[in-house]
Order: structure tokens, then C-alpha cells, then sequence
């Protein structure tokens, strides 16, 4: 790992990926944030270091908002050190922002696994762990979650739920049309959290005052839900995850979505134990068993979808060339869009001024990480 901290860098030479496009200037940044964008023949002082870019790619760095395991760690275990190694890994994949996840658990056991994971956001020295995100427990289509382990929301629920993380619960994904949703989202949103729908059944005409009640996204839109056009399902202005391994949803829907404004999708990983990792079979819950293969998503013994094996670096490179998005929509899907999802875009998710240093180099044609920046400090650089 690399912790060189400049208190005042000038990248030159670099293709700069911002919000409004790509384009050929010079980055300066002070401290842990971004301070300008500048002509490429303006000048700054002695005590300015110049980076040489070399015509890499200046990218911003990649958040995901939905993650349940990475490596030998699924999430729900809560290992000892799961998160500080993971927010170590991600680095490799240009992450510098993620939610652990949990998925739907035993009511007994739910607030304590809840109450360890946030615990465990405070250990992360490398990619920021944001908070956490419950996939679950309320839902109306299972999926590969464990159908026991359903319960029906409500306010005392949410009450538990931000008690046990302490302010660091950033995101829940639940069936909105399911009684008493009303009061538990409101809960929620009320205290900051960014509530998502997913494994959901909802009528395309209800969709709309769902969304009055405080939902800010979708989980795996085309996963455990009707396959709708979005406009179809009242998500007009509704931000829309997409799991980009070209598994879960056909390449053909992921190029539709493409084609909304580029404020509309964002990509995460929803990857499983041993994503980043060489395939193994586990039991993501008690009788359950799954297995993870890199490039083939996570599967159980009959075929059926649980999570993917997913790394979000790889997800970026697939939205260039399997869905034939731009660099600054890419952009947008990876970090700005998520950012936005959790109220968090006035310091993450993009290469502008006042923002926080967080970005990764690549490599102009493979697009792979070579180094990545937090807070304006070089913690992964690939070996030669």
C-alpha cells in the first residue's frame, strides 16, 4: 500500500472524466480535495508537485451501494476485520466508497449482525465503508433469500434498525406495496436513510405515490420484480441499480437503460462471498447452498441467481463495452448517480472542484486500475 500524501499536487497530461464530460486540462488538488480544473498552460507556484499522467485516464473513484461479500467474507457473518479488509481490496478495483450489506436473517439475529457490521465501518483505513445497507428484511418476492426470514415492515421495525447501527444504516431495500410500508419508510427516511425498491411486486400504477412516500431508487431493476420498460413502472424519476455482468440482466434491457438520462442508473456489484476470488461453493444460509464462479455469477445447485461474483471495476469495464456507454455516463453510473442515491454528491462521486480527492488512474485502453486515490492519498498503485 501507498499512503504519500501531497499537500498540493498538479496532475498534468491526463484525459480528466467530470460530470459535464471528458476533457484535456490539468487537475490541481490541495489537502484531501479537488481545488481545480485549469488550463493546461496556466501556472502555480513552487510548491506545487507536478504528477506526469501520461495520458492515463482520471476517473472517479467507483461507490457500490449494494455489496454482500467480497473474497473469503460473505457480510452476514460478520467475521472479525470482514469490512477493514474488503475497504483494503476494493482499492485493486477502483473503489473508494461501499455499503456491506446483509441480507434477510432471522429476526433474533438481524439487529446483532446489524449492530457488528456498523462497527465494523469504523475499521475501513482504505475504500470508505458509508454505512450500511440492509437488503431486506420486507420482502414481497424472495429471490435467494431465505423466505423464513420475511417479516412485514413497520415503525418499531425501523426503530430497531437504526437503533442497532447507530446512525450508520445509508440504505434499505424493501416491497413498498407490503402493510404498513408507509410509516417504516417515512421512519427511515427521516433519519437519512436512502430506502430502495426491490423483490418487489408492485403495481406499475402504484409505483408513483410509493415513491411520494420517500423512495430514492431501485434495487437490481429487471432482478425479482416484473421486466417492465421503467417508464412502464412509474420510475420515471427514480434512480435504477443495475447489476452490469451481463448474467442478470441481458445486454439488450441494459443498453435500454442506458439510454435514460445519464442521472438515472447507477451500477452495483450485489456480489456474494468470493467475488474477486477463484470459485468456491458456500452456504449463504443454513441449507443453502451456492457457488461462485468469477465471470459466471453466484448460482445454487439448481441454476437459480444468488448475487453475483461480480467486482465493480469489472462492471465499469462492461458498461463501456458490452452496453457501449461513454466514459463520463460510465462515470455517472459508477460514482455519481450512487453518491446522489445517498444525499453524499456535495463531497463524492465526481472530479470537480471543493470535492473530496477520490479518484482512480487508468490505463487509456485496457481501463484497468492502475492506482487509486482517497482523499487525495495514493493507497493502491498496481505493480509494474
Amino acid at each position: 500500500m501507498v499512503w504519500a500524501l501531497q499537500v498540493k499536487q498538479r496532475w498534468r497530461d491526463a484525459t480528466l472524466v467530470t460530470p459535464a464530460g471528458e476533457i484535456q486540462r490539468d487537475l490541481l488538488i490541495e489537502g484531501d480535495r479537488f481545488s481545480a480544473i485549469v488550463e493546461r498552460n496556466s501556472t502555480t507556484g513552487d510548491d506545487w508537485r507536478d504528477i506526469d499522467a501520461k495520458g492515463k485516464i482520471l476517473f472517479p473513484g467507483i461507490i457500490d451501494l449494494l455489496q454482500h461479500g467480497l473474497d473469503v467474507h460473505l457480510y452476514n457473518d460478520t467475521d472479525p476485520g470482514a469490512v477493514a479488509h474488503s475497504s483494503q481490496l476494493l482499492l485493486a478495483r477502483g473503489v473508494t466508497g461501499f455499503l456491506p450489506s446483509i441480507s434477510c436473517l432471522p429476526p433474533g439475529q438481524m439487529e446483532g449482525v446489524l449492530s457488528r457490521l456498523s462497527a465494523q465501518t469504523l475499521e475501513a483505513k482504505g475504500a470508505r465503508a458509508l454505512g450500511v445497507h440492509s437488503e431486506g428484511p420486507c420482502f414481497a418476492s424472495p429471490g435467494a433469500h431465505n423466505i423464513d426470514n420475511i417479516v412485514p415492515p413497520s415503525e418499531g421495525l425501523a426503530a430497531r434498525m437504526l437503533a442497532a447501527t447507530d446512525g450508520r444504516l445509508k440504505a434499505v431495500t424493501l416491497a413498498p406495496e407490503l402493510p404498513g410500508a408507509e410509516g417504516f419508510i417515512k421512519a427511515l427516511k427521516k433519519e437519512g436513510v436512502s430506502i430502495h425498491l426491490g423483490h418487489s411486486k408492485a403495481e406499475p400504477e402504484e409505483v408513483s405515490r410509493y415513491v411520494s412516500w420517500g423512495i430514492d431508487a431501485v434495487t437490481h431493476m429487471y432482478n425479482v420484480m416484473p421486466t417492465l420498460p421503467p417508464g412502464n413502472m412509474g420510475l420515471h424519476i427514480l434512480s435504477l441499480g443495475l447489476i452490469c455482468d451481463g448474467i442478470h440482466v441481458n445486454p439488450k434491457l441494459m443498453r435500454i437503460l442506458a439510454q435514460l438520462p445519464q442521472d438515472r442508473v447507477f451500477l452495483e456489484s450485489d456480489a456474494n462471498k468470493y467475488a474477486g476470488h477463484p470459485a468456491a461453493e458456500f452456504e449463504f444460509y443454513p441449507g443453502y447452498w451456492v457457488i461462485s464462479a468469477p465471470g459466471k455469477a453466484v448460482v445454487d445447485r439448481n441454476g437459480g441467481l444468488c448475487g453475483s461474483s461480480l467486482t465493480p471495476d469489472e462492471a465499469m469495464r462492461n458498461y463501456v463495452r458490452l452496453v457501449g456507454a461513454d466514459f463520463t455516463r460510465t462515470a455517472h453510473a459508477t460514482s455519481l448517480v450512487p453518491a446522489r442515491v445517498l444525499g453524499m454528491e456535495r463531497d463524492l462521486g465526481s472530479i470537480e472542484a471543493g470535492k473530496l480527492a477520490d479518484f482512480v488512474v487508468l490505463d487509456p485502453v485496457s481501463l484497468e486500475v492502475e492506482e487509486t486515490y482517497v482523499g487525495g492519498r495514493s493507497l493502491y498503485r498496481r505493480a509494474a
